[in-house]
């Protein structure tokens, strides 16, 4: 039998080194299309492209610090993305309990996203909160949105023309309408099983391979 081995010439122990198939760059160009996805609102292809790239990290062989940092990197991207995903899929499913929506939006806000993404995300819990009258919460969506570097460009206006109106009439109102579990101010993570707030402080647990964190 002649197997496939690398052609570096390297050998270990006089032996030579498997072929390695899966390369740092094609997972980072299937991040793109994750991007692509997301931007698309096609959440379950999104979730799938995710899962493709997090279950082949393990079985990528790091050539130099660069390529090991872009593969730590990757995996933490992923993580967020995977989180955002789920959450914006489980704010799909509580469109008949408002006070659940609204901390499900709040929680997407805080996902570590492209900006582009979280620009989204803050016009969609924007929105949501002025809606249901949680005038605070909407206060607080539309000043971030507003601080938004991408929010200055001209392609931005109009949303930051909406902004701007919900942040004066919301400061105006100045009051919630539903009490929600949900504390900007205190740092939290997200428990990626029942996606409740763990703010700092709580007892955590974290996944010893994505670092996600959980109750």
């Amino acid at each position: 039998k002649s197997y496939l081995a690398r052609d570096d010439g390297k050998n270990t122990n006089g032996k030579p080194m498997p072929l390695v198939a899966i390369k740092v760059d094609p997972l980072l160009n299937k991040l793109k299309n994750v991007y692509r996805t997301f931007t698309a609102g096609q959440f379950g292809d999104c979730e799938t492209l995710l899962k493709e790239i997090m279950v082949a990290i393990p079985l990528v062989v790091a050539n130099s610090r660069t390529e090991t940092n872009d593969i730590k990197e990757l995996l933490s991207v992923c993580r967020e993305y995977m989180t955002a995903v789920r959450v914006k899929t489980a704010i799909g499913t509580a469109a008949n309990d408002p006070v659940k929506s609204l901390e499900l939006n709040a929680y997407f806000t805080h996902c570590n996203l492209q900006p582009a993404h979280l620009m989204l995300a803050l016009k969609t819990a924007m929105a949501a909160a002025f809606k249901a009258k949680n005038f605070i919460n909407a206060t607080s969506f539309s000043r971030r949105l507003l601080e938004l570097p991408d929010m200055g460009s001209e392609r931005n206006a109009d949303s930051r023309v909406k902004a701007q109106k919900v942040l004066t009439k919301s400061e105006q109102a100045g009051r919630n309408e539903h009490k929600i579990d949900y504390d900007e101010m205190n740092p939290f993570q997200l428990d990626c099983a029942s996606f409740k707030p763990l703010y700092k402080g709580s007892p955590i647990i974290k996944c010893s391979y994505c670092a996600s964190a959980y109750d």
